[in-house]
């Protein structure tokens, strides 16, 4: 299995009809994987047969202190209970199309995947941009993804 690391200023979407940016406020980088599909048998005389099925693509990712809504964010993306509720949602729950871009707006990838994990943890309560501010919460999110 090999991967690859994507910096900071590469940006992934998920499309719920159209296509939404995840915040890249806090984002770790970017971890894309490969899980290889292939069958591989040992014959008779002790040599390996080796059949390669198919590559799919794996997307990990995560937030350290991830404001609640978009409002917050930095980038005005996407923020942690609009994942959650796109998790929680009918598309989060069936497979739904991902795009990939780096920080030069190219695309990377652009794959129909699913959510193998998502997990959101609440680290701050009560926290405001301003005094005179509405409050909300920060999160720690992560999430992993496969391609169908």
């Amino acid at each position: 299995m090999s991967f690859i690391t994507l910096p900071v200023g590469s940006t992934i979407f998920l499309n719920d009809g159209q296509y939404r940016a995840l915040s890249e406020h806090n984002r770790s980088p970017i971890s894309v994987s490969t899980n290889r599909i292939e069958q591989i048998q040992r014959m008779s005389n002790g040599t390996a047969r080796k059949l390669h099925i198919a590559d799919k693509i794996q997307l990990s990712v995560s937030w350290d202190q991830l404001p609640s809504y978009s409002t917050f964010t930095v980038d005005g993306n996407w923020g942690a209970l609009n994942i959650k509720s796109f998790y929680d949602g009918a598309y989060g729950k069936s497979t739904f199309n991902v795009r990939v871009m780096n920080a030069n707006s190219a695309v990377l990838y652009e794959k129909v995947m699913y959510f193998t994990s998502c997990s959101i943890e609440m680290v701050k309560r009560n926290a405001k941009l301003t005094s005179s501010s509405t409050p909300q919460e920060l999160w720690n999110v992560s999430i992993a993804l496969e391609e169908v």
